[in-house]
């Protein structure tokens, strides 16, 4: 892959120093403020009803869709073992620790309904021993009926248990979502994972999401930020990379769902990616098809992506969104 030759240097005669540098101490700040900002409000999930808007109009379809990253909507978010570097920060905090670098990531992703702004960093230079993150993301939607706004953060931190071999994570997550003056969401999460390569060129994740219940029970707020449990294998060369992940649903029905996702990338001459995915959601009945492509370089990436669920007459979901690592 393109990370190639940025993998952490050998820890030899180093014990774990669980310093965060002056980067990952921001971030902590930022991840906190939401909350300490919020802390007097009441999580409320009917609001009061001054707007058309009532808990009947909000289902599951009307659930939010967040950035995936490009690279991961374009192989069907196969990324349980395949998650490197700010990719991580989306899908499963234990990559972060894989690659050796300072990452910069943005995006946007587009649908009829909505958009998605996001912005991902990750520190695995500064301290090699503890890598961090932060990721946030704003959904807005352009549809007619109640505005709809969610902000998700993440703070996903990261340790190389045994280099080039197997990292684990966890990301703290402040999620607040309203639709009109319904406030569906406000409250903190946790998400977990582990990377393991097994073999060369055969890795195996673990990804455990929503770990916290900030939902109380509530059927909508379960669907828009349900726990699921799951994990995937990937097999990966400098050019080829594919992966096939299986999670369980806990949140969005009342019985566990499995979701199933599979992706395939190739790159040619070593640049230019070329991705297709599948991804099948039970809770939703949804059939999905993913493509993408890009660019891409040691220093640099530009990645797009379009996803089209095939169980609606909807357009799809498009991604786009350009990296740096130094």
């Amino acid at each position: 892959m393109f990370w190639k030759g940025m993998t952490h240097p050998r820890l030899e005669k180093q014990t774990m120093k669980f310093k965060l540098s002056p980067l990952a101490s921001a971030l902590a700040l930022l991840f906190v403020l939401p909350g300490v900002a919020n802390a007097n409000e009441t999580n409320n999930a009917t609001g009061d009803a001054t707007t058309d808007t009532s808990p009947d109009d909000l289902t599951i379809n009307s659930t939010p869709i967040f950035n995936p990253g490009a690279r991961g909507a374009g192989m069907g978010e196969a990324q349980a073992a395949l998650s490197e570097g700010s990719s991580g920060v989306f899908h499963n905090p234990a990559g972060i620790a894989l690659a050796y670098m300072y990452a910069v990531n943005g995006g946007v992703l587009i649908n009829e309904t909505g958009n998605t702004l996001s912005l991902a960093i990750v520190d695995s230079k500064t301290n090699p021993s503890v890598s961090a993150g932060l990721g946030v993301g704003y959904y807005f939607n352009r549809d007619e009926g109640a505005d709809v706004g969610v902000l998700d953060i993440k703070l996903p931190i990261a340790l190389p248990v045994v280099p080039d071999r197997v990292s684990i994570g966890i990301a703290g997550r402040y999620m607040r979502a309203k639709a009109g003056d319904i406030e569906i969401v406000n409250g903190f999460s946790l998400d977990g994972g582990a990377i393991f390569r097994l073999v060369d060129g055969l890795h195996l994740g673990v990804q455990l999401k929503n770990l916290l219940d900030v939902c109380k029970q509530d059927n909508i707020c379960s669907s828009w930020a349900p726990m699921t449990l799951g994990g995937g294998l990937a097999f990966k060369t400098r050019d080829l990379a594919a992966a096939v992940d299986i999670d369980a649903d806990l949140g969005s029905t009342d019985s566990a769902a499995l979701n199933v996702e599979a992706g395939f990338e190739y790159l040619i001459q070593g640049m230019v990616p070329v991705r297709v995915g599948y991804r099948r959601l039970s809770a939703t009945s949804s059939n999905i098809l993913t493509l993408g492509s890009g660019w891409q370089s040691k220093a640099a990436g530009v990645n797009l992506s379009y996803q089209h669920d095939f169980s609606t007459n909807n357009f799809g979901n498009i991604a786009l969104d350009v990296s740096a690592y130094f």
